[in-house]
């Protein structure tokens, strides 16, 4: 019988379980699979410091074209390093994964800031693409754009920030009271 592998929430979950200080470094979204996200390159909330999914792979097994099951020392650093974002079942079946869990703090903050135009969000937007790149790589902050109808004027663009930071709040406001005036 096939198992399914198990998804991003699951995984999470059973870290947690596990440890209130390990983590990892994967994406948002809780019902992706892990091997379709490992396979697509693993972008995530910790890359800033942690980097991709992938750059914590650090084995794997797969099922070759002609039935061999290799792992990465077998298969070699070139398909090691393809089916880590090069989009893993053109190049065999991966069976598994062997992850490097990476240290957090027991305390993580979380964030979200909407604006819309009316309220400013062409600025915000315009000071967060300078500030993003070079900010504490302990704040991750995702910026989504999108039409949103508002009453009574009808429809606008809103701006989301989505964010994650690797500590308590105040270690949080004094990052983003130094970078956003």
């Amino acid at each position: 019988m096939f198992k399914q592998a198990p998804k991003l929430g699951e995984h999470y979950y059973n870290i947690w379980k596990a440890s209130n200080n390990l983590a990892f470094s994967g994406g948002v979204c809780p019902t992706l699979g892990i091997g379709g996200h490992n396979s697509g390159g693993g972008y995530g909330a910790m890359l800033r410091k942690y980097g991709l999914s992938v750059d914590n792979v650090v084995d794997a097994e797969i099922v070759d074209v002609n039935g061999r099951i290799l792992d990465r020392k077998i298969m070699g650093e070139d398909l090691f390093w393809a089916i880590r974002g090069g989009g893993g079942a053109s190049f065999g079946v991966i069976l598994s994964y062997t992850v490097k869990l990476v240290d957090v703090p027991e305390i993580v903050t979380v964030f979200r800031v909407e604006r819309v135009l009316e309220e400013n969000a062409t600025d915000l937007v315009y000071h967060w693409q300078y500030i993003a790149p070079v900010i504490d790589n302990r704040l991750c902050i995702r910026l989504f754009v999108q039409p949103v109808t508002v009453k009574p004027s009808g429809k606008t663009i809103m701006v989301s920030f989505i964010a994650m930071f690797l500590g308590n709040v105040q270690e949080l406001l004094g990052v983003t009271n130094k970078e956003f005036t």
